[in-house]
């Protein structure tokens, strides 16, 4: 693992090498990830990588070349820089490209570094486990999924004075518990590897793997759904994504237009970006080093903001928030219910564990469509009574969380489709269309 000195050095060599270059830009991120994985109750794999990638972009008379390797050796960063130059020399010009971002000051960073997760060992992974594996054989069930802990330095410097770094820990745990016919699922991530409990996880999962002993038919409908964070994350993913000046202003496809400054979600709903909260403590800092701002993008209902990027700014002559696209620190402000409290209110509804295959239906409305997977259950009168067949989804997240509540604990959850880690809470909606079962169980 290189150190936030050693990556930037690596960044300054590249830089030096590509002075032919009208501008030029290196990113440079060191990763080092272990996990330990398993499956029917015992660890099938304690592995680990450690990485380093150089990005590489090279800008001259308005083209941009763009390159990158794992190699770090002096001959390799050299066929970097001549790989770079040569694409920006076979591209057109782009017309749009005004700048790289220019040097401004950035804020100090929040803690991103904890021993627990810096210092775990192979046999700190496997100790994690043994509570889960305890667990799931005195109900007979079979646990499969992983534990990780990372960390990770990125840097990044430009032609134009831009130098900013960032070190960060990251760790987690994911647990699926099958029963012959039904699953559980359960996970937490974290910077500090000491504050996950994983027996309290493993009984998580394993109390909803036998919730009963096998799946029941349920017909589609628009029901009152709880989401558990790992499936309110998911269901986001593409409400979040719309929230950037490129597809407000430039392609008009975003539910946000038209509604900036009006009620439009429950007065319950308020998200902000906020890089430097305790549970996201991401670099303040987007990749290519611009200082990335705080923003209130929900309060209390109404849209209130959006992000930008260095292009997209340049582009339009806007404010540069400093995101990639994105808003990738995305924190849901908790509500006041405990997740049994959400649940003891529905008379009449369905919890959802988590989602996958989510994708983007209707962008003016954010509809979205996906499955559902790894529990869901039936719940009554306050209780989870059944497990019910999974379902495909059709349903607006517009619509869905103009009645939403949410609960009192905020989570980091991630899902394949999200560029970061956000932290948000279970979610109450009181309107969500589950369009058909599906053929799985």
């Amino acid at each position: 693992m290189h150190s936030q000195g050693d990556a930037l050095g690596i960044a300054e060599k590249v830089l030096k090498l590509a002075g032919g270059a009208d501008q030029a830009q290196v990113i440079v991120a060191a990763a080092d990830n272990d996990y330990a994985r398993f499956a029917r109750n015992y660890v099938t794999q304690n592995i680990g990588s450690d990485e380093t990638r150089v990005e590489l972009t090279y800008v001259k008379s308005k083209r941009l070349g763009s390159a990158s390797t794992g190699d770090i050796s002096d001959a390799s960063l050299r066929a970097l820089v001549a790989t770079a130059a040569d694409i920006a020399l076979r591209l057109p010009a782009n017309r749009e490209f005004v700048s790289l971002a220019t040097k401004k000051p950035i804020s100090a960073p929040v803690r991103g570094v904890y021993d627990s997760t810096a210092a775990a060992t192979p046999d700190d992974r496997v100790t994690k486990l043994l509570p889960v594996f305890e667990r799931m054989k005195r109900s007979q069930l079979n646990a499969s999924g992983f534990t990780t802990t990372q960390r990770g330095v990125n840097a990044v410097a430009n032609s134009l004075g831009v130098r900013a770094s960032y070190d960060a820990t990251y760790a987690g745990i994911e647990i699926k518990a099958m029963a012959p016919s039904t699953s559980g699922f359960a996970e937490y991530f974290t910077r500090d590897y000491a504050t996950l409990d994983s027996a309290e996880r493993a009984e998580r999962a394993a109390s909803k793997a036998t919730v009963s002993a096998n799946p029941e038919d349920f017909p589609p409908g628009t029901y009152t759904v709880i989401l558990e964070p790992p499936a309110f994350v998911d269901c986001l993913n593409e409400l979040l994504g719309a929230m950037n000046i490129g597809q407000m202003l430039e392609e008009q496809d975003s539910w946000m237009v038209g509604r900036i400054g009006k009620p439009l979600f429950s007065p319950n709903l308020t998200i902000v970006d906020d890089w430097s909260h305790p549970l996201v403590a991401n670099a303040p800092f987007a990749s290519d080093g611009a200082p990335t701002q705080k923003l209130t993008l929900i309060e209390a209902g109404v849209p209130k903001a959006y992000v930008t990027s260095t292009y997209l700014a340049n582009k339009f002559k806007m404010p540069n928030t400093g995101h990639d696209g994105y808003p990738t620190n995305a924190v849901v402000r908790p509500g006041t219910k405990s997740r049994e409290e959400l649940i003891a209110s529905v008379e009449r509804g369905v919890l959802i564990s988590r989602t996958w295959y989510t994708r983007l239906v209707d962008a003016k409305e954010c509809v979205i469509t996906g499955l559902t997977r790894d529990g869901v259950f039936l719940i009554e009168n306050g209780k989870l009574t059944k497990t019910l067949k999974n379902f495909r989804f059709y349903t607006s997240m517009v619509k869905g969380l103009a009645d939403v509540e949410l609960g009192d604990k905020l989570y980091l959850a991630e899902s394949a489709d999200t560029p970061g880690t956000l932290a948000v809470p279970d979610a109450k909606i009181a309107k969500f269309a589950l369009s058909a079962q599906a053929s799985f169980a």
